[in-house]
């Protein structure tokens, strides 16, 4: 099994000067237009400032235009039109003359829109007034709409975010880089994604093992190369969603590697064993090594990235077991007992 990590390593080497950042590159910095109009005073500042907490560790701009209107303005102040354009509305105000200069304003744009209502009681929020505000702009009815303190960044960012990247999905990653409160979620969507992929592709790989002898070593070095190419493209996209420059990979992967390279090497050599296996016999243990070994390397990387260090040990061991958890919540074919089996290859 040495020999194998040995072997392993040097072609995962072989991935990383094949690989081509250009795209992820060119997809983090893509440009990124959010407006966030409203009133004088509805609150636009305050919950741009709790979108955007810390962003110390960042050299990225805002991606917030704040536009102010001005009551009984008929056009907006600036032209053309967002990538995502944020309304925000008093809820202690007249709601049908804010709704007014609203239709007019945005009611023919084709831009994704959200609705969001500020200065809310909790307390005072009934739904009687809940109702009243989705009847009052009821030409926004095919909008997502909320209701939120816009100084409660705790608040605003678990709720509003998520309205965000579902708005947007394309543009995630230019909003994560510049918008830190979101990498996380971000980050997970990659990982949980790229497991997907890799879980799926184990399974494929599995059908060459049907042509004897040949078949088992091809499907296993062909499992390996793309498994791993996908886990580069996974830890670079992540790091540039962290605000890392990633034109690189080299270099990135140079930094990176000491932190996730042993579960590579390892995780490639279990996977050429299973792949010797009969079909029947490594199909869910390859699926398990594939989820479990590329959630634990994004997770590694994740924590390296937000944090510069590389993780514990107990940390490590922890993303191991919560990788375990999902894959069997996920794919009911293997028992977590399979996955910790091939953990002891």
């Amino acid at each position: 099994m040495k020999l194998s990590g040995i072997t392993a390593m040097g072609d995962f080497w072989r991935v990383i000067r094949e690989f081509n950042p250009e795209g992820i590159e060119r997809e983090a910095h893509a440009p990124l237009d959010l407006w966030i109009s409203g009133a004088p005073g509805a609150g636009k500042r305050t919950l741009a400032a709790s979108l955007l907490g810390d962003q110390s560790g960042t050299g990225d701009q805002s991606p917030f235009q704040i536009i102010d209107v001005q009551a009984g303005a008929a056009q907006l102040p600036m032209p053309g039109e967002p990538d995502l354009l944020i309304v925000v509305v008093r809820q202690d105000q007249d709601l049908l003359e804010q709704s007014r200069q609203a239709a007019v304003l945005y009611g023919r744009m084709r831009a994704p829109m959200l609705l969001v209502f500020t200065h809310v009681d909790p307390a005072g929020t009934t739904r009687d007034l809940r109702n009243r505000a989705y009847l009052a702009f009821s030409f926004a009815s095919h909008l997502s709409t909320i209701f939120l303190d816009a100084r409660d960044h705790v608040e605003v960012q678990e709720r509003l975010i998520p309205m965000l990247l579902d708005a947007i999905p394309n543009l995630r990653t230019p909003l994560a880089r510049r918008l830190p409160a979101a990498r996380r979620r971000v980050a997970s969507q990659i990982i949980s994604e790229t497991c997907r992929v890799n879980t799926q592709f184990a399974l494929a790989a599995t059908l060459p093992a049907n042509v004897p002898l040949l078949g088992g070593v091809a499907g296993s070095v062909a499992d390996f190369f793309v498994l791993t190419k996908n886990q580069v493209m996974m830890v670079l996209r992540l790091g540039a969603i962290y605000g890392r420059d990633i034109k690189s990979t080299l270099s990135t992967a140079v930094e990176v590697v000491p932190v996730i390279g042993g579960g590579l090497v390892w995780r490639a050599a279990a996977r050429a064993a299973v792949g010797m296996l009969p079909t029947i016999v490594s199909a869910a243990p390859k699926m398990g090594i594939a989820y479990v070994g590329t959630f634990v390397a994004g997770e590694a990387a994740r924590y390296y990235f937000a944090e510069g260090s590389k993780p514990p040990q107990e940390l490590l061991d922890s993303f191991s077991a919560e990788g375990s958890r999902l894959f069997h919540r996920l794919f009911h074919g293997s028992s977590p007992r399979q996955i910790e089996d091939i953990d002891q290859i």
